[in-house]
């Protein structure tokens, strides 16, 4: 990424649903369903409070009617617009806008179609448009590289970085009498209480209770320029895709569930090696970043801030844990606010961290890890 042209973050700004609810409140409210081993569990998550786009997420989880006030696309268009106006330029010089997402309002059009006909009056009818749909929750720093090309071919010109996201409208409602921890359902099973398939779905049910406590929404747009004095830059980005073979089955998600709770809506999978595979990812790509001759950092401990996806909080101690970094250092405060304060935003959760960000002594690095198996990793220095 590090070329005679740096490419510049020139703003970032964020989107959420006016609707906040505490991990708290939801387990209280479903307190006689879940057992002290899930309870545990949920609370273990790292996860404080997220936003939803529905005013009555507590009770659309006891099975009431999804009451939705807001949408990813309107997410989108609130982010880019606020940071349009919190720039003050001239709309007219963006020439590009990326658009990424991994919860969808509709299938076709897609996003940044979706949000250009939110911004009449705003962004310019001519510029370019491209959707990054279903990239997991790496998207964001291929999405700049994608920028960083564009860019380099249009001199002058700036581009949109946008990722939103709604997860809460995806999640299962929690139906069902009782929910298990998982080793309440191993105990089950060890005890001869479960068969094999009973034991399977026992797991799935436990996985998404935990999904309904993890996730968040939420929206971030990045403008990026060439060369922006004062402005931190991209240095260089690496990607690391299906080390193995069988890591492209970590992460997935159906299309149509036949899940009775979730109604034909899709149903996510997470495989219990996501955490260990996670940090390999994360520590190969940043290593690989820290390797590169363009680097301006070769070590770990040159590094001011460490801004990792927010997995969840066991993720995120393990990737910690990999790149040696206490997880009480002030260099990943931001991960594990996020983390904290808008669970798992998915492809927009760097992205918050970024505009979080308002000092740049030193460089920091950026990870991304996520569904395909793939992560990538960049370093960001001041210009």
């Amino acid at each position: 990424m590090r070329t005679n042209r740096m490419i510049s973050l020139v703003q970032a700004s964020t989107a959420i649903p006016e609707h906040k609810f505490s991990t708290t409140d939801l387990v209280a409210s479903m307190m006689h369903k879940l057992s002290p081993e899930l309870i545990n569990s949920i609370c273990s998550l790292g996860v404080e409070n997220r936003y939803s786009t529905m005013d009555n997420y507590p009770e659309f989880l006891t099975g009431a009617p999804m009451n939705q006030k807001s949408s990813t696309t309107e997410l989108g268009a609130n982010a880019t617009r606020r940071c349009i106006e919190e720039w003050g330029g001239d709309p007219s010089q963006i020439g590009l806008l990326i658009a990424a997402t991994n919860t969808p309002d509709q299938m076709l059009p897609c996003l940044a179609s979706e949000v250009m006909g939110r911004t009449h009056g705003l962004l310019p009818r001519s510029l370019a448009t491209v959707s990054m749909q279903s990239q997991g929750c790496s998207v964001m720093l291929k999405s700049v590289e994608v920028a960083h090309w564009y860019l380099a071919a249009n001199p002058g010109k700036m581009a949109i970085v946008l990722m939103s996201e709604a997860h809460t409208p995806y999640v299962a409602p929690l139906l069902r009498e009782e929910y298990f921890g998982f080793r309440d359902v191993a105990r089950m099973r060890k005890n001869g209480k479960l068969t094999d398939a009973q034991f399977e779905n026992e797991r799935t049910e436990t996985t998404l209770a935990i999904q309904s406590m993890l996730f968040g929404d939420g929206a971030v747009a990045l403008l990026l320029g060439t060369d922006q004095e004062g402005k931190p830059a991209f240095g260089p980005i690496a990607h690391l895709t299906n080390d193995n073979p069988d890591d492209v089955n970590l992460l997935s998600m159906t299309a149509n569930s036949l899940h009775p709770a979730l109604n034909g809506k899709p149903q996510y999978f997470m495989r219990p090696a996501v955490p260990t595979r996670g940090a390999h990812y994360a520590v190969a790509t940043v290593n690989d970043v820290l390797d590169n001759p363009l680097s301006v950092v070769n070590n770990m401990s040159e590094v001011d801030d460490c801004l990792i996806h927010t997995g969840s909080k066991k993720i995120l101690d393990g990737v910690c844990s990999q790149l040696d970094i206490d997880t009480e250092s002030t260099r990943v405060n931001k991960s594990y606010d996020v983390l904290e304060n808008f669970g798992n935003l998915s492809s927009a959760s760097t992205g918050f961290m970024l505009a979080s960000k308002k000092e740049w002594a030193g460089p920091a690095i950026v990870v991304g890890f996520g569904v395909g198996f793939t992560a990538s990793a960049g370093l960001m220095s001041m210009n």
